[in-house]
């Protein structure tokens, strides 16, 4: 078996994991078992980190990893929680588009120091903000961040 760890998040960056991870945990124990009676697939009990981030751990047999797409396996657990009939329209309200979790894969090792996507992307785009203004102080801040991508060897084109 090779394990993976997932982080679960919402599409909807407003709403948070931690605050639904009882529902997130009925929904998970869900999709384990259609996963576990179709593939023997194992999907462990969603955990919270300090940070407040949901993982959940899914062993794959190994001669199934290759070609197992844990996103597409893993909709057992949106599908769940979008279920008129077990939570009416409450996730239906913070889904983006027609998406309600995201997904993340994450090596062991890299759950406690590294950050996540969403996170990342948030950091860049407040810099594309940042970038768009001319006033001298945001100017000053774009600076400051240029000159330390040139000091860690980022390519920069200013």
């Amino acid at each position: 078996m090779v394990k993976k760890k997932i982080q679960l998040e919402f599409a909807n960056n407003s709403v948070k994991a931690i605050d639904h991870i009882q529902d997130i945990r009925k929904a998970a124990e869900y999709a384990g078992l259609n996963l576990f009676s179709r593939y023997d697939v194992q999907l462990q009990y969603p955990m919270p980190t300090s940070d407040d981030k949901v993982f959940v751990e899914i062993y794959i047999p190994e001669k199934i990893v290759d070609t197992f797409a844990v996103g597409n396996h893993l909709r057992g657990i949106s599908s769940y929680l979008l279920d008129e009939k077990r939570y009416g329209n409450r996730y239906k309200k913070v889904c983006v588009g027609k998406r309600l979790l995201n997904y993340i894969e994450f090596d062991s090792e890299e759950t406690s120091t590294d950050k996540s996507m969403i996170h990342r992307m948030d950091i860049i785009i407040g810099f594309v903000k940042l970038m768009q203004r001319s006033d001298k102080e945001s100017m000053d801040k774009v600076n400051r961040i240029v000159s330390i991508l040139k000091e860690t060897n980022y390519t920069v084109l200013y």
